[in-house]
């Protein structure tokens, strides 16, 4: 109760403390006085406030709750806040309370057909999806491939390259304007969750009772029984493929720029959001926000549903493998589908921005190993700022996801499942939506205000980006991590206790060892989805300096060989990672999970 009081001392005293100060001593901006407040006046009480909050919980022994402490605030703040605001705008008129924005929604066949075509891309692409993440795994897991070891762990490799990349790749070589090769783009770029998920199902059927069925029904009746344990894992990553689908706007409309006729309901979203200054009335102004709900039930459906299945997924403690399946003359044609896969999802993209980098759109010179290198000087020179920025946003993105992710997972795992379900939130808001959000709540005048007095503008620095991303990736952190948690033996709290540890000890020396895999897991999943991210980058002023948003403009600006070495640049961080767990492990690469 005592850190709660700090708590609230710290964010409902602190700010009424500081308009009462303004107050006394004047605004001259606000016309209360011709004096100016103490300089940092508000950098000292946030600073007291906590301040407080860790002596509060160092006297009461309660260090142990800060960190769930501030999960729930930086949840609050940068999930629910930004939520809470645009739903209140959408009701909040000049003359009170109403719903007549509301009654805009799927009003014009415009957004009918956006919806569709939406709808239409999301289907085709998980499907495509499901084809080479299931094909993926099931090849390389259960059966004789040839070199099945080396290409498994490869699988989840596209997750790597971010989607505009391959959607660049592409339309380098082909028409990449038609329905059909957006939806194989979108589908080979989020086949790793399928991928992933399904892998990670097969790995926990206990080839005893695989075993015992075949001997018993025969070899079909025992593939039937596998393929119904592993169905609730299948369909979850099928859902998660679909939920990033339907909510992705970089590479629809990448590809419209390039041609495409068609639209979806994102790029909608996104175009009411742009043009929102030229609206004159509330309905006008809030359009960006009520035009996506629609978008935001069908996506909570599927995550929905997405949970529900993998809440069926039983714990199995020490399975043995699965016996392997022989192909027979199939086993080196069957080499065809992960070999499609990982050069659509990896080996295309990395082609086509080599060939860029060593100068294949110029016209003067042909391609070749000095320009290469003068591509990567003029990419150090131009855009490693951009490098740098993004790779700070990575990192920072991936410090806040774990610091609110282990908190809320352990309190998941231990009695409150129902944090698993709200977790989802950020996710089920797509992303130029929830950035939108974070523009309603941390561009506003009074915060402005507060911005210029202690010399710091948060909503144009690198800070809100990342906290933006760290919100975006939160279902990662915490799904991942309370899945894991959960299969920590009970008993191991009680035998801790008992020790006579304090909650600090227990948590550093015996609760972070047996979660570390699944957190280091989590760590490098953030990291690479923080190099990717686009289409919060794209709302955000600070977004501006990354890669991403660099690499997304070439349509437009040119200097493919600069954005080519700047793209391998940026695949090199993003596997920097992956890389040094294999060599300081030594072990193989498996999948995220």
């Amino acid at each position: 109760m005592l850190l709660i009081a700090a708590l609230v001392v710290t964010f409902l005293v602190a700010p009424l403390l500081a308009t009462l100060v303004q107050a006394a001593y004047g605004d001259p901006r606000s016309g209360l006085g011709a004096h100016r407040a103490p300089p940092g006046y508000s950098v000292t009480m946030a600073v007291g406030g906590a301040v407080l909050v860790l002596f509060v919980a160092f006297w009461r022994g309660a260090l142990a709750r800060v960190p769930l402490a501030f999960a729930v605030v930086f949840c609050v703040a940068m999930v629910g806040l930004p939520i809470a605001m645009m739903l209140h705008e959408t009701v909040a008129t000049e003359h009170g309370l109403s719903l007549a924005a509301w009654s805009q929604i799927l009003a014009t066949d415009v957004d009918r057909l956006q919806l569709r075509y939406s709808l239409q891309l999301g289907l085709c692409a998980t499907m495509i999806a499901g084809v080479f993440g299931f094909g993926h795994a099931w090849l390389t897991t259960r059966t004789d491939l040839p070199f099945a070891s080396v290409l498994a762990p490869l699988g989840v490799l596209p997750l790597v390259v971010p989607p505009i990349l391959v959607a660049m790749g592409f339309a380098d070589l082909i028409d990449a304007s038609g329905f059909w090769v957006c939806a194989a783009l979108l589908g080979t770029s989020y086949a790793p969750f399928v991928a992933v998920l399904t892998g990670r199902g097969l790995a926990s059927i206990d080839g005893r009772i695989y075993e015992a069925a075949w001997i018993a029904r025969g070899r079909g009746a025992a593939d039937r029984m596998l393929l119904r344990s592993i169905r609730p894992e299948i369909a979850a990553g099928l859902l998660f493929a679909f939920v990033f689908v339907i909510s992705e706007h970089g590479v629809p409309e990448f590809l419209t720029v390039k041609g495409k006729t068609w639209h979806t309901y994102a790029e909608g979203v996104f175009a009411r959001w742009t043009r929102r200054a030229t609206g004159t009335g509330h309905s006008a102004l809030v359009s960006p926000i009520v035009a996506a709900v629609p978008l935001v039930v069908v996506i909570a459906i599927a995550l929905a549903l997405a949970l529900r299945f993998r809440a069926d997924t039983a714990l199995r403690a020490d399975p043995q493998p699965l016996p392997e399946r022989t192909l027979g003359r199939w086993r080196w044609p069957a080499l065809l589908l992960p070999v499609v896969y990982l050069s659509a999802g990896v080996g295309v993209p990395v082609l086509v921005m080599t060939r860029w980098a060593m100068g294949s759109t110029q016209l003067n010179e042909p391609m070749s190993a000095d320009v290469l290198r003068r591509s990567f000087q003029s990419a150090i020179e131009q855009g490693g700022g951009d490098l740098a920025n993004t790779v700070l946003l990575a990192v920072l993105a991936t410090v806040l996801l774990i610091a609110v992710s282990v908190p809320l997972a352990r309190a998941a795992a231990r009695r409150a499942r129902w944090i698993d379900h709200l977790s989802i939130l950020p996710l089920a808001v797509p992303a130029v939506l929830l950035t939108i959000g974070f523009v309603k709540v941390y561009n506003t005048a009074p915060l402005g205000r507060v911005y210029d007095r202690i010399g710091f503008d948060f909503y144009d620095s690198l800070g809100i980006v990342g906290c933006a991303y760290a919100a975006r990736f939160l279902p990662f952190g915490v799904l991942t991590l309370s899945h894991a948690m959960r299969r920590i033996p009970r008993s191991v709290d009680e035998a801790a206790r008992i020790s006579g540890r304090g909650p600090v000890a227990r948590g550093l020396r015996i609760h972070l060892p047996l979660a570390f895999p699944a957190i280091w897991s989590a760590i490098c999943l953030a990291f690479v989805l923080g190099l990717r991210e686009l289409d919060t980058a794209v709302v955000l002023p600070g977004g501006n300096d990354t890669v991403v948003r660099r690499l997304s403009n070439i349509v437009h600006f040119g200097g493919e060989d600069t954005g080519g070495a700047l793209a391998l640049m940026l695949l090199a961080a993003a596997c920097f990672l992956p890389l040094l767990t294999l060599l300081v492990t030594g072990r193989k690469l498996r999948p995220l999970s």
